[in-house]
């Protein structure tokens, strides 16, 4: 790849962009930091056609307007591979979620090739290739960026493009295609890009949590994710999820007994310590029955150990028959919730996951199935 096309002055972009209307689909990746900051900093666009490519620097002096409207034009399929933090970023620029897409790494889970494969396995599989690694954790943000980078950047769209013809052509060979669109719609879904601030508390983890101690987490993580966002810098720069926890449990009521908590930053100023306290009081006001429940996976579930080993066998039973990851099919709390009898709205009696593992959970549950092993495979048992 000697002929590095890298995009700098609005005009080239606007003829690049031209291009892409024509195109059926075209292959998309980014490349960001996000070690500093609460919103990743995009350093560089690439984007790949069958016949042509290019990487963008959106840290020119440069209107991407042309850029975004590919991204939303229904008339291009844009593929990615593992896309959800590209989406991101676009959404975070834009407001809106580039569509229609599609996602190698969802579509691969689909086809056996295991749990979230990675680009460079990928490419091996289908390809036969070995890609270099040695720029990806490099720098994006210096400039000049090196040939050894752009040669990485654009390698990765350049290769994607050839990829999802094939992995296309082996979705549809085992019929999965609505399949993989059903799973393709949580990428498309603004709330998980897009999170509501008195959500947040709900990706904070906590052992043995009580609704109360909750009920003021929800306050604390909202203040702090408003923050965040306010100063763009990473949540655990500004407190750490288990000093929100510890305060939530204890209560403290002034900024003297705050101040003792042991992890209270240093760098939070008296206006941070007051907004703490207040939340906590407020919190505490609330009544009981407003306070939040305790999430189904956040509950210490005491199932049988064999129980449980049983039903992972007949999760890779079925991986196994199907050819999807496990990972897609079910997850581990997903198997402790049907041993809980906690069996309603779970995501494995639903669709294609049913058809490929939660009827089996049934018959297995109703003693209508076992297992053996023959020729040195399990075998399935039907009474």
């Amino acid at each position: 790849m000697d002929n590095i096309n890298i995009i700098k002055d609005n005009n080239t972009l606007k003829k690049f962009c031209k291009k892409c209307i024509n195109e059926k689909v075209l292959a998309i990746d980014t490349e960001f930091i996000r070690e500093n900051t609460y919103y990743p900093i995009l350093c560089l666009i690439q984007i790949a056609s069958d016949t042509f490519s290019a990487a963008i620097d959106p840290l020119s002096e440069i209107d991407l307007q042309p850029v975004w409207e590919i991204l939303s034009n229904k008339n291009i399929l844009k593929v990615f591979h593992a896309g959800r933090q590209d989406i991101e970023i676009f959404f975070n620029l834009t407001g809106k979620i580039p569509t229609p897409i599609y996602d190698t790494q969802i579509a691969a889970m689909f086809c056996g090739l295991g749990d979230q494969v990675s680009y460079d396995g990928l490419v091996n599989q289908f390809l036969g290739l070995k890609i270099s690694k040695e720029s990806q954790f490099s720098n994006w943000l210096q400039r000049p960026l090196t040939k050894k980078q752009l040669q990485y950047a654009l390698t990765d769209v350049n290769y994607l493009i050839k990829i999802f013809p094939l992995i296309k052509k082996m979705i549809k060979k085992t019929n999965r295609e609505k399949w993989v669109e059903k799973e393709l719609e949580y990428l498309t879904n603004k709330k998980i890009y897009d999170i509501n601030p008195i959500e947040i508390w709900k990706k904070i983890k906590i052992k043995t949590p009580k609704r109360e101690t909750l009920n003021i987490l929800k306050y604390l993580a909202e203040w702090r994710e408003i923050e965040c966002k306010k100063r763009n810098i990473p949540r655990n720069r500004l407190i750490r999820d288990e000093i929100l926890v510890h305060l939530s449990q204890l209560k403290p009521t002034n900024i003297f007994l705050i101040k003792k908590i042991r992890g209270i930053p240093k760098s939070l100023n008296e206006k941070d310590l007051n907004d703490i306290l207040k939340k906590i009081q407020f919190s505490c006001e609330i009544k009981p029955e407003k306070w939040p429940k305790i999430p189904k996976h956040s509950k210490k579930l005491n199932v049988n150990k064999a129980s449980l080993d049983l039903l992972k066998l007949l999760l890779t039973y079925c991986s196994q028959k199907s050819g999807l990851a496990e990972k897609l099919i079910a997850d581990a709390n997903e198997l402790r919730l049907i041993l809980d009898g906690q069996i309603k709205d779970l995501e494995v009696f639903k669709g294609w996951r049913n058809e490929i593992f939660g009827k089996f959970v049934y018959q297995l549950l109703n003693g209508k199935i076992a297992f053996t092993i023959k020729d040195k495979e399990i075998k399935k048992i039907e009474f």
